[in-house]
């Protein structure tokens, strides 16, 4: 609970400082001295640990921001695939007309004139998985004619038909739509992964460049130091050679030392102060402005502690569990694979069962312009609508009539087999392919994983015995540099042999920073190729995703 003050106490401050119209308080703006490497950083410092950098830094650096777009994008194309089944409405209407010509000698008119309205409208959907097809559909139509030869008029008809179309062959199970779900499901995961693998360069990127800060701020205090200390030993040179102790020599020789620490500590500055840019930049993104002039003050120690040699079997099996890397190329052949299925399905010949069912009603009005013909069904007028006769009512009649007279049942198997299939048999051929280099590529990374642990471990154990090294130069540095001095005192040395100690010194000191540096990111490295740098640093990626939602 007390870090998660610390980190939101910090973002908030950060936000203040960093953009401009946030706070009340005007951001830090430079001064026109504020690059020039001889003047020392400004006191506007705001501190920071390792754990608050890194959770600050997961919400504003620009590669998450970035990065964090794209599960969402693939989850939107996953869904999307979806839509393949969704039920689709259709529909028409129209008025149709004829004026024909009488053809026959039973047509009392010289002309027969036909017209009428007619509509349609259906449903149809994919079955997910099989690939079946079925619809629903009802059509109707009011028709008037003048014939003589037509009972009704006006005429009333509408239907209702069922249909499937279930493919047995090519089509059943790896159709396209559901061969796209499948990959664009297992794509959304891999996105995830990726996802992931980003944010693991990215904890590790600002682990970097937070111990970079830290060496760089020592190398600045230690050029400091050695300044002071060669222009005191300058001081003394002046006063020796004012007394006639020295000659003019060891004065020039001193001033040099002055000269040279001068330089050191201006490249010092100057490196101190770009990886304060490549903090703030890593951190807070964005916020970074030409005119800001905030610096961060580390208050993580890189402290030295002893390491064990790393058991290789166990840290190669961690991370082959945990890399997001090897994750997301498994997923990769399993999308080949689906390919694969789906290509074969194709090289298949078609073989498709179509069942219909359609029942429909009709009705009427009597047509006035009918001949009756005596003696046969119908002939007597008063039985043309009746029991004897034809049904007869309004359009709403004819839904009476469904299931009960009129209806229609067809069942059709179709066939179609492509001679020689070339396009079909390429396809699977190719698929083959893409799976055989998903696989290679996956015992690639494997391999690269091995290798980047292997040399982890040993990186780890290197900068550990490197920082023990460091630590004994240093040690004998300081002690030649004071028996120097104090050969100096006595007239047993020069200020040369003194400025050359002191150069050593500051390289032993300089290698000792640096020595600590890289046993902090050995470590880091270690827990990135491992693939445990996020539990380590108790970073959810979950929590990382959600954060731009946040917003």
């Amino acid at each position: 609970m007390r870090s998660l003050k610390k980190v939101l106490g910090l973002v908030g401050l950060i936000m203040g400082v960093a953009v401009q119209g946030v706070s009340a308080q005007p951001v830090p703006v430079a001064d026109p001295t504020d690059l020039d490497p001889m003047v020392a950083p400004a006191e506007n410092y705001r501190p920071l640990s390792l754990d608050e950098a890194i959770a600050v830094g997961l919400q504003n650096n620009l590669d998450v921001q970035v990065n964090r777009y794209s599960p969402y994008a693939s989850e939107l194309n996953s869904e999307a695939a979806w839509g393949a089944y969704d039920p689709v409405f259709s529909g028409q209407v129209g008025y149709a007309g004829t004026a024909i010509e009488r053809t026959s000698q039973l047509e009392a008119q010289p002309i027969t004139e036909n017209s009428g309205v007619i509509g349609e409208a259906a449903i149809t959907a994919m079955v997910p998985y099989w690939g079946a097809v079925l619809s629903v559909a009802f059509d109707s139509d009011r028709s008037t004619t003048n014939s003589n030869i037509t009972a009704y008029s006006p005429r009333y008809e509408s239907g209702l038909e069922f249909s499937a179309n279930v493919p047995l062959l090519q089509g059943l199970i790896w159709n396209e739509p559901w061969t796209q779900v499948k990959i664009s499901r297992l794509a959304y995961g891999a996105s995830i992964d990726d996802f992931s693998t980003s944010v693991m360069d990215t904890v590790f990127s600002i682990i970097g460049t937070y111990w970079d800060l830290v060496a760089r701020r020592e190398k600045v205090r230690v050029a400091t130091k050695s300044l002071s200390t060669t222009k005191a030993l300058l001081e003394q040179t002046e006063v020796q050679y004012q007394v006639g102790v020295v000659s003019k020599v060891e004065v020039v020789q001193a001033e040099a030392g002055v000269a040279n620490s001068e330089y050191e500590l201006i490249l010092a500055r100057n490196n101190y102060r770009n990886t304060q840019d490549d903090l703030i930049s890593a951190v807070l993104g964005n916020r970074l402005r030409p005119e800001t002039d905030l610096l961060f003050n580390p208050t993580d120690d890189p402290k030295y502690s002893r390491v064990q040699p790393v058991d290789l079997n166990e840290a190669v099996t961690t991370a082959f569990v945990n890399r997001p890397e090897l994750a997301s190329a498994q997923k990769r052949i399993d999308q080949r694979e689906v390919q694969l299925k789906f290509a074969k399905n194709q090289r298949l010949p078609s073989l498709d069962i179509d069942f219909r069912y359609r029942t429909l009603g009709v009705t009427g009005a009597k047509n006035p312009a009918e001949f009756v013909i005596p003696g046969l069904p119908g002939g007597n007028p008063k039985d043309v609508c009746g029991p004897q006769g034809l049904s007869c009512g309004g359009y709403g009649d004819t839904f009476g009539e469904y299931f009960d007279k009129d209806h229609q049942v067809a069942a059709l198997a179709m066939v179609s087999i492509p001679l020689g299939n070339i396009r079909a048999r390429k396809e699977v051929s190719k698929a083959n392919i893409e799976l055989r280099k998903a696989s290679s590529q996956v015992t690639r990374l494997r391999q690269m994983i091995i290798k980047d642990v292997r040399a982890s471990a040993r990186g780890l154990l290197a900068s550990a015995q490197g920082v023990e090294a460091a630590e004994r130069r240093r040690v004998a540095a300081e002690e030649q540099l004071r028996a120097e001095t104090i050969r100096l005192e006595h007239g047993e040395s020069t200020p040369f042999d003194v400025l050359q100690r002191q150069r050593d010194l500051v390289d032993a000191q300089s290698q000792k920073i640096d020595a600590l540096r890289a046993f902090r990111i050995s470590q880091a490295k270690l827990q990135r190729d491992e693939g445990t740098i996020l539990s380590e640093r108790n970073v959810a990626i979950d929590q990382v995703r959600r954060l731009e939602s946040n917003r």
